[in-house]
């Protein structure tokens, strides 16, 4: 029994004040505000802790992929006055992330190496660990900016993201986003909380980190401009407008010197713009981690996907409602951010989930809210409920000291409680949804981790091992695409290779051999080829055709995903010709397509084709050629390719009439094949409706000639 010291203004909005009576009181430390916050602490460090540990694990021990070897390539092999001069002319990049990871580079001496040849140095582990870093106080700043909002249980926010399969996708990549993301939260920190200074350096940080600030900072500018201009707020000073629109000045000021990237902003073969439905389930899926889950068929239905998403934007409108400016300010970059961005793509197609990656933290945010706002409502009715209806002085002892002031106590203990509980039950029920994501996210995120990275990624190291392993004094190399020599540049090799042609060229027969003569190996060196995105600048498959043609065979191979590396022996010196055909087809299409010719090769079950069309008029229209291999015309084929003509990058309409256009198709025989005589065929089809076209003699199927197997 003692004396209670009543602060009403902690749980009704009251000044404190003391009863002069003795009532029994159990202090309860678990509901005070005090030890709330306690625990908040704790529950946050322990969240960034977890995404240390866990981002830590294994950081540096797989190869590099092709992203990263750009970033790479770029800061070790380039001067500041080189790398500069790139990004302002060629690629679509600000400078602040080069500049940042080449100082880092220079200070812990991360170099390229000669995997296999050489101790790595730890390269891969010194350039993912800034981004690592970011993520770390990308999460502290989300979590701030939760509270700020008016979220008491932001500590939800940290726990939700730290062991999030997006977030560890990103934190363990050597790039730019985990530097974007946390900027752009700090600016709208800054902004949020009206340090207006931060909001100025962080956002024009974020500007020079990643032209897309300029969609999620925009709509929030717009939003604290009207603010700022409604009806009883103080007229803005000159240092806020200032520091208001400093980040665009500042980026504009960038914008003008690379002026050459800025204007001519694109990407070679992004396709169509999005749709709505695809952007919303780009969006979407970055809360399920659909992208990096989808190979480990370890993905929750698409109805998560669009849940979760419509739950975050719920969020936060309940949080601009609730919490008028600040949730506003959150609401309206999420929003317009978004919208900007997606009319954006509309103008310049370089969409992907990746650039939408901001947007998580925001969601995370709106989802704690749309628990949270609800109960806290709840709580605010049951306060205003009690003090509307209890006078100030009932809590004055009575003078005749009768039993009427014990009662007026148990009615407000009662209503205390009340409030309490419902306080209680807003943090019991966050800790349980928190908890159902941990279930799901602890198991996902060990699949990932110990999942090898090549289900996503080429093994581009693993590839150079085995360049260095094999290769002769002798040998020389050819990397198609040209950007594929930035991989030799990371990974060092002793082999000279040459540059194919760059993205936005199409290899044609005659550049392909006097390119393959002109890095010619002397002797009996052998010709080396490293093919990634090759489809982009030799459709046809000129180069491979070529050596093929010239009596070149593989004699080494590497398969890695979507990057391949090839040795051709080379019996015959004499040099190399143009590709053409071996045999004379003559097969007019209706529409304006000529079939001119076929070639064929063979290394063991390897059948290559190739199919030499000749355009006659020009094409409306993407079609699809296919080469099938049948024992007997009208059974079923053994075996088959089909692949649009030439293909996605270049397809038909993109391509000039009267060139005759080698296109590759590989038949893989089976293994099981009966030894005899087959036939190979060759036809034209609308890849939409499925009809064949038809030779002005009347025939879908034109022969191509005989196969001896084996």
């Amino acid at each position: 029994m003692k004396n209670l010291l009543f602060r009403r203004e902690t749980l009704f909005g009251y000044r404190k004040f003391s009863t002069g009576g003795i009532i029994p009181t159990t202090p309860n430390r678990w509901t005070s505000v005090r030890s709330l916050g306690l625990s908040s602490n704790i529950l946050i460090a322990l969240a960034l802790l977890a995404l240390w540990a866990v981002g830590l694990r294994g950081l540096g021990e797989a190869s590099f992929w092709y992203d990263e070897i750009f970033n790479a390539d770029l800061v070790l092999n380039y001067t500041l006055g080189e790398m500069l001069t790139v990004l302002r002319t060629a690629q679509p990049y600000p400078p602040l992330y080069y500049l940042l990871l080449k100082g880092w580079g220079s200070l812990v001496g991360a170099r390229p190496y000669a995997p296999g040849l050489e101790p790595a140095g730890m390269l891969e582990f010194l350039l993912r660990f800034p981004s690592l870093a970011a993520t770390v106080l990308a999460l502290a700043t989300v979590t701030a900016l939760g509270r700020r909002a008016g979220l008491k249980e932001a500590w939800a926010i940290s726990l939700f993201l730290a062991l999030h399969p997006t977030t560890l996708e990103y934190a363990r990549d050597a790039r730019m986003y985990p530097l974007w993301v946390f900027l752009l939260l700090l600016a709208l920190l800054g902004l949020v909380g009206r340090r207006f200074w931060l909001w100025g350096v962080a956002g024009a940080a974020a500007l020079l980190t990643h032209y897309f600030s300029l969609f999620p900072l925009g709509g929030a500018l717009i939003v604290e401009v009207v603010l700022l201009l409604g009806k009883g707020r103080p007229r803005p000073t000159r240092n806020h407008l200032l520091w208001l629109g400093f980040p665009f000045l500042l980026a504009g000021l960038w914008g003008l010197i690379a002026l050459p990237v800025t204007l001519g902003f694109g990407s070679f073969a992004t396709g169509a713009p999005p749709t709505l439905s695809l952007f919303l389930e780009e969006m979407g899926g970055l809360l399920t981690g659909r992208g990096v889950l989808t190979p480990l068929g370890y993905v929750l239905p698409f109805a998560w996907d669009r849940a979760l998403l419509a739950a975050g934007v719920a969020g936060l409108v309940l949080l601009g409602w609730r919490r008028s400016r600040s949730g506003v300010l959150l609401f309206s970059t999420f929003l317009f951010g978004a919208i900007l961005l997606f009319q954006f793509w509309q103008l310049r197609p370089v969409h992907h989930a990746r650039y939408l990656v901001w947007t998580l933290p925001l969601a995370a945010i709106g989802l704690v809210a749309v628990v949270e706002v609800p109960l806290r409502a709840l709580q605010d009715l049951l306060r205003e409920s009690h003090t509307t209806s209890t006078p100030a002085d009932r809590f004055t002892p009575h003078p005749n000291g009768s039993g009427e002031w014990g009662a007026t106590c148990r009615s407000d203990f009662a209503a205390v409680r009340k409030v309490r509980t419902s306080a209680l039950g807003a943090r019991w029920a966050m800790m349980a949804l928190v908890l159902l994501a941990l279930a799901w996210e602890i198991p996902t995120t060990g699949r990932f981790l110990a999942a090898p990275r090549t289900l996503w990624y080429p093994d581009f190291r693993g590839a150079v091992v085995h360049l260095n392993h094999r290769a002769g004094p002798e040998d020389r190399g050819i990397a198609v695409a040209a950007h594929a020599l930035q991989v030799l540049r990371v990974y060092r090799t002793s082999v000279p290779f040459t540059a194919g042609p760059e993205i936005g060229q199409r290899l044609r027969p005659d550049e392909g051999a006097r390119l393959l003569e002109a890095h010619r190996p002397a002797g009996e060196g052998r010709y080396w080829v490293l093919l990634y995105q090759d489809d982009a600048v030799d459709p046809g498959g000129v180069v491979l055709g070529t050596l093929e043609q010239a009596g070149g065979y593989r004699v080494e191979m590497v398969y890695t995903r979507e990057a391949r590396l090839f040795a051709y022996a080379l019996p015959d010196p004499r040099p190399f010709q143009p590709l053409a055909p071996e045999r004379s087809v003559d097969a007019v299409f209706r529409g304006g397509i000529h079939l001119q010719g076929a070639s064929i090769h063979r290394e063991e079950r390897l059948v290559p084709v190739y199919l030499f069309w000749e355009l006659t008029a020009p094409q409306a229209r993407s079609l699809v050629g296919a080469v099938h291999l049948v024992a007997q015309l009208g059974e079923r084929p053994v075996t088959q390719w089909d692949r649009p003509v030439l293909n996605e990058y270049w397809p038909l309409p993109r391509l000039p009439v009267g060139e005759v256009l080698p296109n590759r198709y590989e038949l893989l025989l089976p293994p099981d094949l009966p030894p005899g005589t087959y036939l190979l065929y060759a036809l034209l089809y609308d890849p939409v409706t499925g009809e064949r076209l038809r030779t002005e003699r009347g025939e879908e199927l034109v022969p191509l000639g005989e196969l001896l197997w084996p």
